[in-house]
């Protein structure tokens, strides 16, 4: 019988699983939705500083090459024909473009045939009517139907990323001038650029072609980084169209490492800006957030377990105590109270508990009185009857 009385599960542990699993539920489930919510900002804030440096650097290499354009179109003969040539005057001015500009090693004036009448350059000797002829040359037809060609990236050498403009003249019997540029400004341009501690930047073609790296021994060894995921998704999406928010944030980098990444269009050119940043580095003002939530949430949880040991012990002393008291009258033992001092509903059922022992006590008094009496009464009925 004391088996079959016996509970299934303890009100105390119960009580105390019940409060631990509520309490700690509402703290885990508040700070995973903090976490997830200060990562998923905390991302968004750094992509968006990451691109805005991307977009700077890239107008800057795009007002480089505008730049170049513009000194080019200084230079054009476009006053005169190709027959009133005067080579010495345009010697002269393609000297002044190479003191002017840098960048540019070599400038030659087609005519308006394509065919060569005049190189100056850094790096080779003068010639002056060649007589080569580029009229299939993209950089002559290109030019004569644009005004303005920015060729492909090549890489003279073996090694150097260079490129060509050709800017044409606004006369039909105007010829075309072709400049070739060192792209070494772009590699100072990104090598200025600050990414945290270890960050970088890099600059690529259309094709992936790493055209501007920290490390110029990448570039010298015409690195394509169109498998990476970034630059693959870079070359698919359009950026200056309002498609950078679906631009892929975090991937890997030329290494294996997890980075978080953003990257900007040159445009026209085609060329991508990137900007990676090591995942660790970037987060780590995140993560020490993380592990202080953390320590709390732990502190909390800890908490809660206490109080509930001690919510769940003021919880089931009251009701063991109405427990032992109903044990004890049922054992027959009517004097017996029930002292509890809670103030609430279970004070109240513990009076009336001891109002209803009273009772009993009271009734079972009766039946006694009517147990002792009962032979009395009986004799006494029998003696009326016999007189």
């Amino acid at each position: 019988m004391a088996s079959e009385l016996k509970p299934r599960r303890h009100l105390f542990r119960k009580y105390v699983f019940l409060i631990v699993t509520v309490v700690s539920g509402a703290m885990l489930a508040s700070g995973l939705m903090e976490v997830y919510y200060s990562y998923q900002e905390n991302k968004a804030a750094l992509v968006r500083i990451q691109r805005e440096k991307a977009l700077s650097a890239a107008s800057k290499i795009g007002q480089f090459v505008k730049e170049i354009e513009r000194m080019i179109s200084w230079v054009v003969p476009s006053l005169r024909s190709a027959r009133a040539a005067n080579h010495d005057q345009w010697r002269i001015d393609f000297l002044r473009l190479l003191r002017n500009v840098p960048a540019v090693t070599e400038v030659r004036y087609l005519d308006s045939s394509g065919r060569e009448q005049l190189q100056v350059s850094r790096l080779a000797m003068d010639v002056v009517r060649s007589g080569a002829d580029f009229a299939q040359d993209p950089k002559f037809f290109n030019a004569k139907e644009n005004k303005i060609y920015s060729g492909p990236v090549y890489f003279r050498g073996g090694s150097e990323p260079y490129m060509s403009i050709a800017v044409a003249g606004r006369r039909v019997d105007s010829g075309v001038i072709v400049a070739e540029v060192n792209l070494k400004f772009v590699w100072e341009i990104i090598s200025r650029i600050t990414v945290g501690k270890a960050g970088r930047a890099y600059a690529t073609d259309s094709d992936g072609n790493l055209i501007a790296h920290p490390d110029i021994s990448l570039v010298l060894k015409k690195t394509n980084l169109s498998s990476l995921h970034q630059v693959a998704a870079a070359r698919v999406l359009a950026p200056d169209q309002g498609e950078w928010q679906r631009q892929v944030s975090v991937s890997k980098d030329l290494n294996g490492q997890n980075v978080l990444t953003a990257y900007a269009g040159i445009s026209p050119l085609g060329w991508f800006v990137f900007l990676e940043q090591p995942l660790e580095e970037a987060f780590e003002p995140l993560y020490a957030s993380i592990y202080r939530t953390a320590s709390l949430l732990f502190i909390g949880i800890a908490l809660s377990v206490l109080a509930s040991f001690v919510l769940a012990r003021r919880l089931v002393k009251p009701i063991r105590a109405l427990q032992e008291g109903a044990a004890l009258v049922g054992a027959g033992k009517l004097g017996h109270r029930i002292d509890i001092r809670t103030g609430d509903e279970l004070e109240s059922l513990g009076e009336e508990f001891n109002r209803m022992t009273a009772k009993i006590a009271e009734l079972e008094n009766v039946g006694r009185l009517k147990r002792f009496f009962s032979p009395q009464l009986s004799e006494l009925i029998v003696s009326s009857g016999d007189d």
